[in-house]
């Protein structure tokens, strides 16, 4: 796993999960939520076998993407440790997850993400 590209791009339309109500992709989603993915926490900070606890994906817990890592007899996924690097584990491991929504660039949030001022996201009606 050298020269790491993580992207967000997704080359074939048809593949964007997407909900009834978008203008692009499959349209599949009646819940437009998933599972992180390895690229997500790359760009966060999570680098593949190395202990990194000083960005904000890092909880001090395990948790499972949903990015495929290899099949051999099992299935292997990749997965965050509580020490903040990414590694790869069978799935019949036990460990959490972490759920992602995407939203457009154009919405807002509002709010301290207190109980008293929670977070408001704008603009996605």
């Amino acid at each position: 796993m050298t020269h790491k590209q993580p992207t967000f791009e997704c080359s074939n339309s048809s593949d964007l999960y997407t909900t009834g109500g978008s203008d692009k992709g499959n349209f599949a989603l009646k819940y437009p939520i998933g599972l992180i993915t390895a690229d997500e926490i790359a760009y966060a900070g999570g680098v593949y076998g190395v202990v990194n606890s000083n960005y904000y994906l890092n909880t001090g817990i395990s948790y499972w993407t949903m990015t495929p890592y290899n099949f051999s007899n099992y299935a292997y996924v990749l997965l965050t440790y509580s020490s903040g690097g990414i590694g790869s584990n069978k799935v019949d491991s036990t460990l959490g997850v972490r759920p992602v929504i995407n939203l457009k660039a154009d919405v807002q949030l509002v709010g301290s993400g207190t109980t008293s001022d929670p977070y408001v996201v704008v603009g996605a009606e």
